[in-house]
C-alpha cells in the first residue's frame, strides 16, 4: 500500500471530484432502475475504483502524474456516496409505495427528503467509524475488498486499466440490444413459449425470457444462488399459484396488475420471515445500543471529532430539514418525527454492526421494524407508517455504504475528514440525479406495472397496511398465504446460517420472485448461470465478469433514460 505521507498531498484532487461525479452519477441512474425492477443495487465500491483508477491512470499519459491510491479511493468514496442515494432517498421503497397507496409525493419533498436522510446517515457513519472500525474491528468485508483492490491496481500498474474494456463494451452492446428493442423494435421485449399452464397461456403469466442485457447483467453479479432462488420463487408464484388463482375465480383477470395483489402477501412473508432473526437481535440490542450511542456522541464532542468539518451544523440542519419537510410534504407531526429519528438512531447503530459482520446492509429490515413501531404506535394511518419507515430504511442504506468507504480508507491511510467532506457532496449529486431518474421512469411506465415491479414498494405498502388494519383487508386466503411464506423464510433464515448455507435458497430472492413478471425472474438466473458455467471453464475470470455485468446494467440503463426523456419531450415515439 502506498505510504500516508507521499500520498496525502494528492488525496483531494478536482480529477478525483470529477472521476467519482462522473461515475457516482452513472451508478445513481442504473441503481434507481435496479431497485424499481428487482428491489436490489449495487454499493460499487469495487466498480467505482476501478474505473476511477482507469480514467485517472488514461488521462495522467498526457496531463499530470498518475493517480495516487488516495485519489483513487475518494473517488470510489464520492461515487458510492451518490450511488447510495437511491435507496436512500426511499426512491426504490417509500416513495413508490406511498403513489401505490394514493398519496404520490412532489418533487421537491422527494429531493430535500433523501439529502436530510443521506447527510444523517453520512454522520452517523462517522460517529459510529471509531467505535465500529478500530475499536471492535469489524471486517467490512466490502470496504476491505476494495482496499485490497486499490492497492493491487497502483501496484500492477496498467495492466488492470485493459479490464475496463469490457466494461465498456458490455455497455455499448446493451445500449445496442436496448435500442433494437426499444428504438427500431425489432426485439420483442420477451420471447415467450406457446402453449398454456393450468388454462392461461403462458404469455399471460409472463413466463418468457427477457430482451434485457440490464437483466442478464444483473444475474452475472448477484450470483447463481440468488438467481436460482429467484427463479424458484417466480414458478411457484407464476407458474402454480397464478393459474390456481384464474382458475378458482380469485382475480378476474390474469393480468400482471391483479396477480400481484394477491401474490405480494406470501412474497412478503417470505421477505419478513427471512428477516425474523434479525429482526428479534435487533430488538434485544436496541436499549444497550441506545445507551451506548449516546455515550459515544458525547465523547465525540468533547474530543472535537463530530463538530469537525461543521459536522454539528450539518446535522442540526438536516434534522431542520427533515421536520420541515416531513410536516410539509407527509404529514408527519414534528414531534412524532423527531421521536421517529431517535429511534432511527439506535436501529442503524445495530444495522451497522450487522453490515461489518456480514457485508449484508439491513435496509428492509430497519424500514419494517420502524413501520412497525409507528403503526403500533399510531394504527391507522399506513401513509405516515411508510414515511416513518423509510426514516430508519434511508438513513441505513447512507450508513452501511459510508462505513464501507471509511474502511477501504481506514486501511488505505487515508483522511477520514476528507472522506467525510466528499460523502456529503456525493449525497447532494446523487440526489440531483436519481430523483429526476425516478419521475422520468415513474411517468413513462407508472409504479406497480410489470415495467416497474418496484417490488420493495409492495412491501412497504404491505406492511404498512397490515400495521393500519391488521388482516381484514387483505384478499380472500392471503393471510394464510402471508403466514406460510413467514414460516418458510424463517425456517430458510435459520438453515442459512449454519453448514448447509450454500445450498438453502435466498428467502429474499424467493420473496421478490413472487412479486416481479416471471420474465425478469427467467432472465436474471440465465445471466447467473451463464456466468457460473464461464467461471467453471474459465476460473480465473470473475473480475472479467464483473465488468460484463456493470457495463449491460449501465448500458441498458443509460440509454433506457435517455429513449424516455427523448419520447417525453416528443423526439422519440
Amino acid at each position: 500500500m502506498d505510504g500516508v505521507g507521499k500520498d496525502s498531498p494528492r488525496e483531494l484532487t478536482p480529477r478525483a471530484l470529477v472521476a467519482g461525479g462522473l461515475i457516482g452519477a452513472g451508478l445513481a441512474v442504473s441503481n434507481v432502475y435496479m431497485g424499481l425492477k428487482l428491489g436490489l443495487w449495487e454499493s460499487g465500491g469495487v466498480l467505482a475504483s476501478l474505473l476511477a483508477f482507469s480514467g485517472m491512470k488514461a488521462l495522467s499519459a498526457r496531463w499530470g502524474p498518475a493517480p495516487s491510491s488516495l485519489e483513487t479511493n475518494l473517488a470510489q468514496t464520492a461515487a458510492t456516496a451518490a450511488g447510495a442515494m437511491p435507496a436512500a432517498a426511499g426512491l426504490m421503497g417509500a416513495i413508490p409505495a406511498l403513489s401505490l397507496l394514493g398519496r404520490p409525493t412532489p418533487g421537491w419533498v422527494v429531493g430535500l427528503w433523501g439529502v436530510g436522510l443521506g447527510v444523517l446517515g453520512v454522520l452517523m457513519a462517522f460517529v459510529l467509524r471509531r467505535r465500529l472500525l478500530e475499536e471492535e474491528a469489524l471486517p467490512f468485508p466490502s470496504g476491505a475488498v476494495t482496499a485490497e483492490l486499490v492497492s493491487t491496481l497502483h501496484a500492477s500498474g496498467a495492466a488492470p486499466v485493459m479490464r475496463t474494456g469490457w466494461m465498456w463494451g458490455a455497455g455499448l452492446g446493451g445500449m445496442c440490444v436496448t435500442w433494437l428493442r426499444e428504438g427500431w423494435k425489432v426485439l420483442p421485449a420477451t420471447s415467450f413459449l406457446p402453449g398454456r399452464l393450468g388454462g392461461v397461456p403462458l404469455e399471460q403469466l409472463q413466463l418468457g425470457v427477457g430482451w434485457s442485457p440490464m437483466l442478464l447483467g444483473l444475474g452475472v453479479l448477484v450470483g447463481p444462488q440468488a438467481g436460482l432462488s429467484l427463479l424458484l420463487g417466480a414458478l411457484v408464484a407464476w407458474g402454480v399459484l397464478a393459474p390456481w388463482l384464474v382458475r378458482e375465480g380469485r382475480v378476474a383477470s390474469a393480468s400482471y396488475e391483479l396477480l400481484v395483489a394477491w401474490l405480494t402477501w406470501p412474497g412478503v412473508g417470505l421477505m419478513v420471515g427471512a428477516s425474523a432473526v434479525t429482526l428479534v437481535t435487533l430488538g434485544l440490542s436496541l436499549p444497550r445500543t441506545a445507551v451506548e450511542l449516546l455515550r459515544r456522541g458525547r465523547a465525540h464532542q468533547a474530543r472535537g471529532d463530530a463538530a469537525s468539518g461543521g459536522g454539528v451544523l450539518a446535522l442540526a440542519l438536516s434534522v431542520l430539514v427533515l421536520l420541515g419537510v416531513g410536516h410539509a410534504g407527509f404529514g408527519l407531526h414534528p414531534l412524532a418525527l423527531l421521536g421517529v429519528l431517535l429511534l432511527s438512531l439506535p436501529l442503524c447503530a445495530v444495522g451497522a454492526r450487522a453490515a461489518g459482520l456480514t457485508d449484508i446492509s439491513p435496509v428492509a429490515t430497519m424500514g419494517d421494524l420502524q413501520q412497525g413501531v409507528f403503526g403500533a404506535v399510531s394504527p391507522g394511518q399506513p401513509a405516515l407508517g411508510v414515511a416513518a419507515g423509510s426514516v430508519a430504511a434511508g438513513t441505513m442504506a447512507q450508513t452501511g455504504v459510508s462505513l464501507w468507504s471509511f474502511q477501504t480508507g481506514r486501511l488505505l491511510g487515508a483522511s477520514p475528514h476528507w472522506q467525510l467532506r466528499v460523502q456529503l457532496a456525493g449525497v447532494l449529486l446523487g440526489a440531483a440525479v436519481s430523483v429526476p431518474t425516478y419521475f422520468l421512469l415513474v411517468t413513462a411506465h407508472g409504479p406497480g406495472s410489470s415495467e416497474l415491479p418496484v417490488p420493495f414498494a409492495l412491501q412497504f405498502r404491505a406492511v404498512a397496511e397490515v400495521s393500519a388494519r391488521g388482516l381484514a383487508g387483505l384478499p380472500p386466503s392471503a393471510a394464510l398465504a402471508a403466514g406460510l411464506g413467514a414460516g418458510v423464510g424463517l425456517v430458510l433464515s435459520v438453515l442459512s446460517r449454519g453448514r448447509l448455507a450454500r445450498f438453502v435458497p435466498s428467502a429474499t430472492a424467493l420473496g421478490i420472485g413472487f412479486l416481479v413478471p416471471a420474465r425478469d425472474a427467467v432472465t436474471l438466473c440465465l445471466g447467473a448461470l451463464l456466468a457460473a458455467g464461464f467461471l467453471r471453464v474459465r476460473p480465473g475470470s470473475s473480475s472479467v465478469l464483473h465488468m460484463l455485468g456493470a457495463g449491460a446494467i449501465v448500458g441498458e440503463s443509460l440509454l433506457g433514460l435517455l429513449l424516455i426523456v427523448l419520447g417525453l419531450l416528443g423526439l422519440f415515439g
